[in-house]
C-alpha cells in the first residue's frame, strides 16, 4: 500500500512540475510545550511534554482559476512522566495530500474557491519505562475531503486564504496495529447551512506565496 502511495505522488509532482504555469508555496508550522509537577507532600511527579508540527505546502497555478499541489504532513511528540519509575514516549507521523482547486468566483482582489485533497498519514509511538523499550500502535488514515474557500490578494505575490463552514464532505479510513491485534474504523461525513458560516475563536487563516 505504501508504495502504491509513493508512485500515486510521484506522478502528481512530476504532472506539477512539467506543467508551465506560476508556482506557489505555503503552508505553517507549530511548536508546542507543557511542563507540570505535582507534589504530594510525599513524592513529586514530574511531567515534560512538547509537540512539534511542519505543515509545508507547494503546488502551480495551472491556469487563473485552476491550482493543483500537495501539502506535507510531520510531526513529532513526546515527554516524559514520572520519576518512580520514569516514562518516555515518543510519537512520530508523516503523510502527505495532493489537492485541486477551482477559483469558482472572482471579485476584485476576493475569490471563493472550492478545494478537493486526498491524503494519508502513518503514525508510530514507542514507550520506555526504566530503561525498557516497547513499541506502541502503530496508525493509517487514509481520507479525502472537499470544501470551499475564501482568498485575499494583498498584491501580485502573496494571497490570505481561509476555509469557510457553509458546505463540507469527506470521508477517512483508520487502521491500528498493536502487536497482533488490529482494528479498522471509518467515518463519513456531509454538512451544509449557513447557522455557522463564521465561528469566532476558531478562525484559521492562511497564505500562499507565488513565485
Amino acid at each position: 500500500m505504501k508504495s502504491n502511495h509513493v508512485i500515486i505522488l510521484s506522478l502528481f509532482s512530476f504532472l506539477c512540475i512539467n506543467l508551465d504555469a506560476q508556482y506557489f508555496a505555503g503552508g505553517n508550522f507549530s511548536l508546542s510545550t507543557v511542563n507540570s509537577k505535582n507534589d504530594n507532600g510525599v513524592t513529586t511527579d514530574k511531567s515534560t511534554d512538547y509537540t512539534f508540527s511542519l505543515y509545508p505546502s507547494v503546488g502551480k497555478f495551472l491556469s487563473e482559476k485552476v491550482a493543483a499541489g500537495f501539502s506535507l504532513n510531520i510531526s513529532f511528540s513526546g515527554g516524559t512522566s514520572g520519576p518512580n519509575p520514569e516514562t518516555k514516549f515518543k510519537t512520530s507521523t508523516i503523510g502527505a495530500s495532493p489537492f485541486f482547486r477551482y477559483y469558482a468566483i472572482k471579485w476584485n482582489k476576493f475569490s471563493v474557491f472550492g478545494q478537493g485533497n486526498i491524503g494519508f498519514m502513518f503514525s508510530n509511538t514507542s514507550e520506555t519505562t526504566a530503561g525498557t523499550k516497547s513499541d506502541g500502535p502503530k496508525d493509517s488514515r487514509y481520507y479525502f475531503s472537499i470544501y470551499p474557500g475564501l482568498s485575499y490578494d494583498i498584491g501580485d505575490k502573496l494571497q490570505l486564504q481561509t476555509s469557510i463552514n457553509i458546505l463540507s464532505f469527506g470521508y477517512s479510513y483508520h487502521v491500528t496495529k498493536d502487536g497482533s491485534g488490529e482494528s479498522r474504523t471509518s467515518g463519513f461525513n456531509m454538512g451544509a447551512g449557513l447557522n455557522n458560516i463564521v465561528s469566532v475563536g476558531n478562525i484559521s487563516i492562511g497564505a500562499i506565496y507565488k513565485f
